[in-house]
């Protein structure tokens, strides 16, 4: 546990039913050990005799962890949905740019329109695959400075050539900005301090709830692992959504191959 507290990363490396099987197993086999060892060394009685204390403090405990572990597992969805509409806006821009690269004349157009693909290209089989592994390849800033240098050098010699200039100009600006947000989505995780705070107050929520006076001792145990396993699942929840690019359920590719075999197509019946 303390190595995914230091490395979270190392846990998309595996299969997430894989990991999330051995965190449920682990946090239920836990909280039984710690019951039955409050068991052995704290009566029955002696805890029944708190019992009303104690639970009056285990509600407060219980509902500010709650709270907390809402509050990342938000943090974590935010995240997740912002990366992903940054690579719809992201991909959405590039097809912008190739209409209007479409429309212009002279011998930049193709220049233009083969950049276009390469960066797509770029996208798809260098970019994506170093986000998949917690890195940040940005190959396809090269394609860009390209297009930037071709548009930059473009003398409209009419009026719609100009205004088909001036838009290619804002489209490859707004494309810069939806690049910068996927790659910005890509570095932002979740501190390690918020899964130290959330895997601590996890455990203490837990214990805490081992000191509680139940008669039934294998009525005690089984709310103990029920308890561990709730609160378990919902970290499975954040460890899934906290990288939008790794994992099982990472943001895929999918408006990028789109927009390439539009591309291809429209290049296929010229």
């Amino acid at each position: 546990m303390m190595q995914f507290v230091m490395q979270p990363g190392m846990v998309y490396q595996y299969p997430l039913w894989g990991v999330g099987f051995l965190l449920v197993g682990l946090a239920a086999l836990g909280a039984v050990l710690f019951a039955l060892a409050v068991h052995r060394f704290l009566s029955i009685e002696f805890r029944r005799r708190h019992n009303d204390v104690a639970a009056a403090i285990f509600s407060v405990v219980g509902v500010t962890f709650a709270v907390l572990l809402a509050f990342v597992a938000m943090l974590a969805w935010d995240g997740f949905n912002k990366a992903k509409a940054a690579a719809y806006a992201e991909a959405a821009l590039v097809l912008d740019v190739y209409n209007v690269a479409v429309g212009l004349a002279g011998p930049e157009a193709p220049m233009m329109r083969n950049n276009i693909a390469g960066y797509l290209e770029t996208v798809i089989k260098v970019e994506w695959p170093a986000q998949a592994e917690g890195l940040v390849a940005d190959r396809g800033k090269a394609y860009l400075e390209k297009l930037n240098t071709l548009a930059n050098g473009l003398k409209p010699a009419s009026v719609a050539d100009g205004n088909l200039h001036s838009q290619l100009l804002r489209s490859l600006s707004r494309l810069w900005d939806a690049r910068q947000q996927r790659l910005l989505a890509a570095e932002t995780t979740i501190p390690a301090v918020v899964w130290i705070v959330t895997i601590v107050g996890g455990g203490l929520t837990i214990a805490f709830a081992s000191f509680l006076g139940v008669p039934s001792l294998g009525m005690h145990l089984a709310m103990s692992a029920a308890l561990a396993i709730s609160g378990v699942l919902v970290l499975i929840l954040i460890i899934a959504l906290s990288n939008p690019f790794r994992g099982d359920f990472r943001v895929s590719t999918l408006p990028f191959d789109r927009v390439l075999a539009q591309i291809e197509a429209s290049s296929a019946g010229r």
